[in-house]
């Protein structure tokens, strides 16, 4: 979440007392291409206060191609708009991001087969660009997985992306080779290079590495590393990068003894305290971490110069099971694993884990057409399930002491072939970088007392069409969670749920016959 803190968002709050107030929809015209990444939440602080909309547009002539760029207020009053120009068939959107000082368009030239980034100012001037080839065989199949997937998946945790630093500009994630490594490339708000970190070319593992946040200070991920590119054997590590020199300050394993087996589901790092918080499961001696099934989850604390503060354990069997809601329980026991979105930390000192159920299982399917293509074909004999949603509530002493459970239908995710060679945790990775948890965000207020989580569930009742639920659970300083539904079934060819201004939640549906887009702010009841 970035500040928008200077020539538009003084444009959005001039809007807000006239038209803009009774704007709280949008339709638009003649829109051709609609994808999730292509609108951008603003933000002042932790709130909403406007979005930035690029879109593909109607034909300019036989050869151009017109695209929309256009910034609204947070209630969908239109503040400025700037049509560009490109040539037709070549390009696709894969990412549009914001730093609060400047906006990065992220594309595929599929003629050039390059990638190529583009950057404007608040006024929507266009600042910088910068066209990249020789792209690696990793980049080039994700690119395409993104293609197929209508660019509506994740690919901020594939190790392909375009994000943003705070005011400070634009980090750009790739892979070498065919997944052997990575490299990071930091551009100021002109995309001009200021620093590169990339893995040893030398080296003999293969490397992955997963952003998990960046702030103002650092560049906070996971690294994964493996001897080969389908090991199980995975070594994790947290990383921190300054974002001002790109120095390490921070790369070193999660396990702080050889006693220790652990994996690593996220890492955040905490302003107030200075110290980086790691949240993953904890196994037996002999088990494999992302492999064998867990005996618990733990919270690791440590300084800025990775010095270990504390570590809190809770087991599934004890700490856990003793306070989850009576119907959790059976997920619990059915072979579910829990996949961490968010670590969030209160006003109060409480911190609130937000994570989503998954586990494998064997596609029937898949493994039918590989027997029938004699033990080939690209198949995958497995498949992913998403559960239910859970929210852990600590106290500031890091006692767990409250579980909420949100049961949810289940929900399929088509895993890629070669995936049953993969751990169960590596696949909770590939389940979110292909947007397929049902999980959307979490929003606060600047006072850090009011949380929310939205999510999606395809309700299906027997003998009635599946309707599209959007769940939206409320929780923070008062000590209650409620839970608020809405209806978002439709005819839309695609439809999406993005953050909003306090209260609300915004809805987006595309229908591609007409082409038409429409934009609706929803007030929840919290």
């Amino acid at each position: 979440m970035h500040s928008f803190k200077r020539t538009l968002l003084a444009l959005a709050l001039a809007f807000s007392g006239s038209a803009a107030v009774q704007a709280q929809t949008q339709t638009l015209e003649g829109i051709t291409r609609m994808t999730r990444s292509g609108l951008t939440p603003i933000y002042a602080g932790n709130e909403v206060k406007g979005y930035v909309l690029y879109a593909k547009g109607d034909k300019a002539d036989r050869k151009n191609d017109n695209y929309t760029l256009t910034f609204y207020d947070q209630d969908l009053g239109k503040v400025k708009d700037i049509t560009i120009q490109k040539p037709s068939g070549r390009y696709t959107m894969l990412q549009n991001t914001f730093n609060g000082s400047a906006f990065g368009l992220y594309f595929y030239n599929g003629k050039e087969d390059a990638v190529e980034i583009e950057t404007y100012d608040t006024g929507l001037q266009k600042i910088g660009s910068k066209v990249i080839g020789d792209l690696s065989r990793a980049d080039k199949m994700i690119i395409a997985q993104q293609l197929k997937s209508g660019g509506n998946g994740e690919n901020v945790l594939t190790g392909m992306s375009l994000q943003a630093v705070p005011d400070k500009g634009f980090v750009r994630n790739s892979y070498t080779g065919m997944m052997e490594g990575y490299a990071l490339q930091m551009y100021d708000n002109n995309l001009n290079p200021k620093w590169r970190v990339a893995s040893d070319p030398k080296s003999k593992f293969y490397e992955s590495f997963i952003i998990r946040e960046i702030t103002d200070q650092y560049i906070v991920a996971m690294l994964l590393r493996r001897d080969g590119m389908m090991s199980k054997q995975v070594s994790t590590y947290m990383v921190a990068i300054d974002v001002n020199t790109g120095k390490k300050v921070l790369q070193q394993p999660v396990e702080t003894s050889k006693t220790e087996h652990l994996s690593l589901s996220s890492i955040t790092f905490d302003k107030e305290r200075h110290e980086f918080v790691a949240v993953g499961e904890y196994y037996k001696p002999n088990d494999k971490p992302f492999v064998n099934k867990s005996q618990g989850f733990y919270i690791k604390r440590f300084t800025e110069a990775g010095k270990l503060i504390g570590v809190k354990p809770y087991s599934w069997q004890k700490e856990v099971k003793a306070i989850m809601p009576a119907e959790a329980k059976a997920s619990m026991e059915d072979g579910f694993m829990n996949y961490t979105h968010s670590i969030a930390k209160g006003a109060n000192g409480k911190m609130y884990i937000v994570a989503e159920q998954f586990k494998i299982a064997a596609d029937g399917l898949g493994i039918a057409l590989t027997v029938l293509n004699g033990g080939g074909g690209s198949a995958s004999v497995v498949k992913g399930v998403v559960g239910n949603l859970l929210v852990f509530e600590l106290s500031p002493e890091f006692a767990l002491t409250t579980i909420k459970f949100y049961p949810k239908n289940p929900s399929k995710a088509v895993l890629p072939p070669g995936s049953g060679t993969a751990g169960s945790g590596i696949m909770g990775h590939i389940i979110k970088s292909q947007g397929d948890f049902d999980y959307q965000f979490l929003q606060r207020d600047n006072a850090n007392t009011l949380f929310n989580v939205v999510y999606i569930n395809y309700d299906k009742e027997k003998g009635e069409s599946t309707q599209k639920l959007i769940g939206n659970i409320a929780f923070g300083e008062s000590g209650q969670y409620t839970l608020d539904k809405i209806n978002g079934t439709s005819l839309a060819t695609a439809s999406y749920v993005y953050p909003a201004k306090p209260g609300y939640v915004m809805l987006v549906d595309y229908l591609k016959k007409p082409k038409q887009l429409g934009m609706k702010l929803v007030k929840l009841n919290i």
